[in-house]
């Protein structure tokens, strides 16, 4: 199993972008399987290939190809190797005629569709890589999936009924969750709702003109973002005599019918295949988070902190080994042992089975007497686990997120502790297409859960889709403390002193006046409220909306800590204004955090928002 990346030289030609975007993706990906490059017509003559290899080639202009590329493409047809055509610009999307019942992988269209620019091509070099992660390992593609849905019964059980028909019509491809069919008479209807959405790899949400009336649909979503499950909203009906939403799960819905019967479904069966097709669209992107905390578990391994060792690449299997703790006692202690397999979903119980078969093969069997010679075997997938206590069996499943963060601490016992931080996250969802609004979320998420993890406060400004994801992932993580945890700011001009003081229930809350009933005047007094917050150590800048007719909140927010005196870190790869700042203190080559050069410009394009994180709570001094 190995990629095989035909330099663009070959196809191309000389071209300083394809130049760049090629060393990019090719360093990047070494990291995680075998790479071959072909670059010269020798080598493209002499390669052998295998039944399980992937080939990468850069379409060009004129779909004319030498003789050599044409034999190795021919090859690679007959072996039934997965051949991925990358097109670098308008003129070159169609690929050879080999192989033109192909979809190239777009990379402008890709920098479209995130609202990016040139600048950003890294962030899509980045994307091909989990791209071509989730086809040459099995367990990192998402196939047949866990679907909650999530419906006001009012106005929308007779749709979700059929909703719930139509996902069974389909059953290899999804399992579907519904209250009134899957709890049993007897249960407990919230833990069960609660369980069924902790093990589910993402929601569908029915949302109907009554909606917002349900405090079980508000559960339901608050649950889903502070899990970081992807929600594929459904919007149906007109937006009047419209129950506003409490929790909303993203800025757009990815769906909208003015009108949708359960007979509609029947008659219309493509649009249930839509939805699918969306839900698994999404769900890939969250899937690739795995990758990116592989790469955390690779970092702590080139530091010798641990010993990390592949087992079997194709399933994703790694033995990690870690030093013990006690370095007083005054014998030999061999290392902790911990066998892992890694998903780019929630591990199923068919997975669980066929672990202990397949670690036996790899020479982990159990003794009859003595049990396994590892400490723990762990199946890992991209998603918060629900469980609160101590693992108590040598095999369980667990969140990898949950798991480095837990390695890192362990790591860590033994420095001193800081003194108490907050960090302040400012953002908004640009003007893209639902289908990135994930991207974001996977974003604050992230550098959410790594600063309450760290023991630090996350400061923000009750954004509407933000405000839950936090709380509940606050609630979870600092269970002892969520309410001195977040620092949330909000203005009354958008809140009553009612909803205020419920929301102190959940968190410190700090509200400012309303301003002359000024939207403008009331958002720029929260914001130098929350730049002032004396736990503040930093600021993070996340997305935005670009080219309004008055000045983005990000930039106003940048410039109060600037005045202040704030680090800023600002992520360009989620695209919106932050990505069009970020580009700007580059290249006007100002200091505004204390990263390196080098890893400023991984905030500007990478898509590891976990590893982000860690550089930038490290540079803070968490």
């Amino acid at each position: 199993m190995s990629v095989t990346i035909i330099n663009p030289m070959l196809t191309i030609g000389e071209d300083q972008v394809a130049e760049a975007f090629y060393d990019t993706f090719r360093v990047e990906l070494e990291e995680y399987t075998d790479v071959r490059c072909l670059k010269s017509a020798m080598h493209l003559h002499t390669v052998s290939l295998q039944s399980d290899d992937m080939i990468v080639i850069f379409n060009n202009d004129n779909e004319e190809y030498s003789e050599n590329v044409l034999a190795l493409l021919r090859q690679a047809l007959e072996l039934k190797c997965v051949v991925v055509p990358v097109s670098l610009y308008n003129e070159t999307r169609t690929p050879a005629k080999l192989i033109s019942h192909l979809q190239s992988f777009e990379v402008v269209d890709q920098l479209r569709q995130r609202r990016l620019t040139n600048r950003n091509i890294d962030t899509i070099a980045f994307v091909l890589i989990r791209f071509i992660m989730s086809k040459l390992q099995p367990t990192m593609a998402v196939d047949r999936m866990d679907l909650f849905i999530s419906h006001r019964r009012a106005d929308g059980e007779e749709l979700a009924a059929e909703f719930y028909n139509e996902f069974r019509r389909r059953a290899d491809e999804v399992e579907a969750f519904r209250d009134l069919i899957s709890i049993k008479v007897g249960q407990d209807a919230q833990d069960e709702i609660e369980k069924n959405l902790y093990k589910s790899d993402a929601v569908v949400f029915i949302d109907t003109p009554l909606s917002g009336e349900s405090k079980w649909v508000k559960k339901e979503l608050q649950i889903a973002l502070g899990l970081n499950l992807p929600i594929v909203w459904v919007k149906i009906g007109s937006d009047s005599e419209r129950v506003s939403l409490d929790v909303l799960p993203g800025e757009e819905p990815h769906f909208k019918f003015e009108t949708l019967y359960a007979d509609d479904l029947k008659k219309s069966p493509e649009i249930i295949d839509d939805i699918i097709d969306k839900v698994f669209q999404i769900s890939r992107n969250n899937a690739m988070t795995v990758i990116d905390h592989l790469s955390r578990l690779q970092k702590l391994a080139s530091s010798n902190s641990i010993d990390l060792i592949p087992l079997n690449k194709r399933n994703m299997v790694y033995q990690v080994k870690i030093p013990r703790r006690n370095k007083e006692f005054h014998y030999y202690q061999r290392p902790l042992t911990h066998v892992l397999q890694l998903f780019g979903r929630n591990p199923k119980n068919a997975d669980r089975a066929s672990f202990e078969p397949m670690i036996s093969e790899l020479g982990y069997q159990a003794h009859p007497n003595l049990g396994y010679h590892f400490d723990s075997g762990l199946l890992l997938g991209p998603n918060v686990s629900m469980k609160t206590r101590m693992a108590n069996e040598p095999i369980c499943t667990d969140s990898i997120d949950e798991y480095v963060t837990s390695l890192q601490k362990y790591l860590a016992l033994d420095q001193k502790h800081h003194p108490k931080k907050g960090v302040i996250i400012s953002g908004s969802f640009p003007d893209y297409e639902p289908d990135y609004q994930q991207q974001l979320t996977n974003a604050v998420f992230s550098f959410s859960k790594a600063i309450l993890d760290k023991g630090g406060t996350v400061i923000f400004g009750s954004h509407p889709t933000f405000q839950p994801l936090i709380l509940d992932l606050a609630r979870r993580q600092r269970a002892d403390d969520y309410i001195n945890a977040v620092h949330m700011y909000i203005s009354k001009y958008f809140v009553t002193q009612a909803a205020v003081s419920e929301l102190a229930n959940q968190a410190t809350v700090f509200s400012t006046d309303n301003i002359n009933n000024n939207r403008a005047d009331s958002l720029t007094l929260m914001r130098q409220a929350m730049i002032a917050d004396m736990d503040a150590a930093g600021i993070i800048l996340l997305g935005g909306k670009q080219h309004g007719l008055s000045k983005p909140g990000i930039d106003e927010e940048f410039e109060l800590a600037q005045q202040r005196g704030l680090p800023a870190f600002i992520i360009g790869s989620v695209g919106g204004r932050s990505s069009e700042l970020a580009q700007e203190m580059s290249e006007q080559s100002i200091a505004i955090n204390s990263l390196t050069k080098e890893q400023n410009e991984k905030l500007l394009t990478s898509l590891d928002y976990s590893a982000l994180a860690d550089e930038i709570l490290h540079s803070l001094g968490f």
